[in-house]
């Protein structure tokens, strides 16, 4: 089993005054660079690659399929 070690070490991890205020001032760059960090973008469905593939394959077969009747 992994021993985990725990920080106790009394950090200060309040901002100061002068960084609350720089981040005030320019709240939506801010914003802006959280949702680029935390949401991810999303590809269309014809851009993947490998999807691209498998609806090309699956087309071709429904065509052949289709063909023959």
């Amino acid at each position: 089993m992994r021993k985990f070690e725990l920080n106790k070490d009394k950090k200060n991890l309040t901002p100061t005054k002068e960084q609350i205020k720089r981040q005030k001032r320019d709240f939506s760059r801010l914003h802006h660079d959280y949702e680029k960090l935390t949401k991810r973008g999303k590809k269309p469905l014809y851009r993947d690659p490998k999807l691209f593939m498998l609806l090309f394959i699956i087309g071709i077969i429904l065509f052949l399929l289709f063909l023959e009747e």
